[in-house]
Formats: C-alpha cells, sequence, structure tokens
C-alpha cells in the first residue's frame, strides 16, 4: 500500500492484533495456571476494519509518506462485519489490547522511523 503498487484497495475486513498485545496474552498464558488448554482470540477491540480504513489511516499518521497510499476500493459487493469475540482472553487473562488505529500507526510510523518507507515523489 505504501510503496504505490496498489491502485485499489479489496473489498474485506479484518481483526487487527498488536504483535506486543500477541507477545502479552502468550506470557499470561503461560503464567495462567487456568489457561492451559484454551484458546484465546488476541485481536483489538471494537468493529473489524477495512482495508480502504487502514489505509485512511495510513494517509492520516505519515501524511506525505502515505501520497501513494490507495484512496479507492476494488469494486464489489461490501463485505459482511465481522464478529470477533477476545472476552476470554480479557477475563482469563486480564489481557487488554490496544486499538486497531493504535497498531496501525504505529507500525506505519515505526517502518518510517527506520528509514524503511521511502518519500512519495513530489
Amino acid at each position: 500500500m505504501l510503496d504505490g503498487t496498489m491502485t485499489a484497495v479489496p473489498r474485506q475486513r479484518f481483526g487487527v492484533a498488536d504483535v506486543r498485545d500477541v507477545a502479552d496474552a502468550h506470557i499470561r498464558a503461560m503464567t495462567t495456571p487456568a489457561a492451559a488448554g484454551q484458546r484465546f482470540l488476541v485481536l483489538a477491540d471494537g468493529p473489524t476494519i477495512s482495508w480502504l480504513i487502514l489505509a485512511q489511516i495510513l494517509r492520516d499518521r505519515l501524511g506525505p509518506l502515505a501520497g501513494r497510499v490507495p484512496t479507492v476500493e476494488a469494486p464489489g459487493s461490501e463485505p459482511p462485519d465481522l464478529v470477533i469475540h477476545n472476552e476470554r482472553a480479557k477475563r482469563g487473562l486480564g489481557w487488554q489490547p490496544r486499538a486497531a488505529v493504535t497498531t496501525i500507526a504505529e507500525t506505519a510510523e515505526s517502518l518510517r522511523d527506520l528509514g524503511l518507507l521511502a518519500a512519495a515523489p513530489g
């Protein structure tokens, strides 16, 4: 999305997981005896997002560095909303996820700070 090779984003909805939250949940699961043998969803709270929303977050947070991020969705029907239940992880592990917008923005900002994003042509 950031390098301009994607001209339109797919029509798809998905949940977002921050790798820091996944690591935190793993540690909590390893140190919580009642978690043995259970599975946990460790996705951000709230509704799922679309590629178009993700693209907007990138444009809002990166400014000119996101100048090549697509602004349109591919043709097709609107995908259904997904329902994500992360209550078991929150209740059983005492775990709290970051917001999806935080994960997306901080990931992009980290790429920028590491010098891994090329500037958009001016």
